[in-house]
């Protein structure tokens, strides 16, 4: 029988002690470790000495050896920490990042102090991240995520029933199509045009021939979540055209965007009849996140 220390150590046996990547594979482990054996990690650290049944070992391994050929962690374990949620993860949806928190922020800002039912979409919601957040926000918010893809759909349903309430729905389309909309209106059964008071989204923004989608976590992702065509500029132009369709004048478009797309964003936005255009900062200090107000 092999116990908690040695299946560890073996673990990270490849690399040096004190070197950086050695302390993530070890937390890493440990994380893989606790989800094999279902223990929480002062279990696993107090009793380092507990040995593992065969099948829990087995787990455990199996799912070492899937990060250490690259896998993301958190579509090994299922599951990522978003707001102040853990939402499930698949690899039909991108992993959310603290990054896309500031989307939340700025959109809750906007109307938070405002009285009455507010509108908002999320387009391209993925795992439901952000539109979950916005719905567990004040009940008083209508919110309705949306995705092209089948299977992120899916799972943003399961996630949104486990975590937040009836404001929250989900619909199936390209960003602001004919089509979409027409869904909209019926899944809220108003006229769509002129509801909206904030449309927020995380586009796909990198540039095809990017080299960074090659490398980490993003060669594991949705390609169609993470990438496109004129030098990743192509959704964030359609999403700006197709947004006066539903969106109320004074009503607010925010995107995330790539670290050197600023003034791009906003020429597209000011060109449309945007104003009070303003870019906001990540917690690293990249500009991330734009938004504008519809004159």
């Amino acid at each position: 029988m092999v116990t908690i220390a040695q299946a560890l150590a073996r673990a990270t046996s490849g690399a040096a002690p004190v070197d950086e990547a050695a302390a993530s594979l070890r937390f890493e482990a440990e994380l893989l470790l606790m989800n094999a054996l279902g223990y929480s990690r002062a279990s696993l650290l107090t009793w380092p000495e507990r040995e593992i049944a065969p099948s829990a070992l087995a787990s455990f391994e199996q799912a070492l050896s899937r990060r250490l050929a690259g896998e993301p962690i958190a579509y090994i374990l299922g599951i990522k920490e978003f707001w102040d949620f853990d939402l499930a993860v698949s690899p039909a949806v991108l992993i959310p990042r603290p990054e896309t928190e500031l989307l939340v922020e700025s959109a809750l800002e906007i109307v938070a102090h405002r009285e009455g039912i507010q509108h908002l979409l999320d387009l391209g919601t993925g795992s439901g991240a952000v539109a979950i957040a916005l719905a567990r926000a004040a009940e008083r918010f209508r919110v309705i995520g949306t995705d092209l893809s089948c299977d992120a759909l899916t799972l943003a349903r399961e996630n949104g029933d486990r975590l937040a309430g009836d404001n929250l729905g989900f619909v199936q389309g390209s960003w602001l199509s004919h089509e979409l909309c027409a869904a909209i209106a019926e899944y809220w059964k108003a006229d769509a045009a002129g509801l909206v008071d904030v449309i927020v989204s995380n586009p796909p923004y990198i540039a095809p021939e990017d080299p960074h989608l090659s490398r980490g976590d993003l060669v594991h992702e949705p390609a169609l979540a993470l990438s496109c065509d004129d030098k990743g500029l192509a959704a964030i132009k359609t999403i700006v055209i197709e947004s006066k369709r539903v969106l109320k004048r004074g009503g607010w478009l925010l995107f995330e965007h790539g670290f050197d797309q600023r003034d791009a964003v906003a020429d597209l936005l000011r060109a449309a009849g945007f104003d009070s255009i303003e870019c906001l900062q990540d917690i690293a200090g990249q500009d991330r996140v734009t938004r504008g107000r519809l004159s």
